[in-house]
């Protein structure tokens, strides 16, 4: 499969798939696709900071999660570039937080949440400690890789080595605990 054939810009899912065919992250393919993401990642840099000095690293960490998101992504199923908007930004958010905190830079998947609230003044913080506490060990496993590594259902599951409904069920189940837990908030 080519990459230009005579001025003619390929489509977006032959370019998916011909930079998920090469072992290389530097193949020709990617590089179109980086160049077509270019404005998005450059908006969503300029979204999460005003900082100029900090906002080409975070364009940075915007064009790894659209690396990352081409060789996840299930080639020739549509909604590519809400599903890359997804992973840039995330990818995005994770390097500004490493440079403006490195010494607390955590891996998500090791975190350990906290036994007691860090702020006391809120009860938010009350809310998602007491939410952790109904949680078993595979329901915490499955929401720091969704809200901490923010993985998708699908890298979970294959993370996690369970099924894609096993991960869906967990969810509902945690779900329905924090549904219980902010109505006993509103209710006090």
């Amino acid at each position: 499969m080519g990459i230009s054939v005579s001025g003619v810009n390929p489509s977006l899912n032959d370019l998916i798939a011909s930079a998920q065919a090469s072992v290389t992250d530097d193949s020709a393919a990617m590089a179109i696709i980086l160049e077509r993401f270019e404005d998005t990642a450059l908006a969503i840099a300029r979204h999460l900071t005003s900082d100029s000095s900090l906002r080409q690293d975070a364009a940075q960490g915007a064009r790894l999660g659209l690396v990352r998101a081409v060789r996840t992504h299930k080639a020739g199923t549509p909604g590519f570039p809400s599903y890359a908007k997804r992973y840039m930004k995330g990818a995005a958010l994770r390097t500004l937080m490493a440079m403006q905190a490195p010494e607390s830079a955590v891996d998500p998947m090791t975190y350990a949440w906290p036994d007691q609230p860090r702020d006391a003044a809120t009860n938010s913080t009350f809310e998602l400690v007491d939410l952790m506490k109904v949680m078993t060990s595979e329901q915490q496993d499955v929401a720091r890789a969704h809200y901490l590594a923010d993985l998708s259902f699908t890298e979970i599951a294959v993370q996690l080595n369970i099924s894609k409904p096993a991960v869906t069920q967990r969810f509902a189940t945690i779900h329905r605990a924090l549904r219980t837990v902010m109505e006993g908030a509103r209710a006090a």
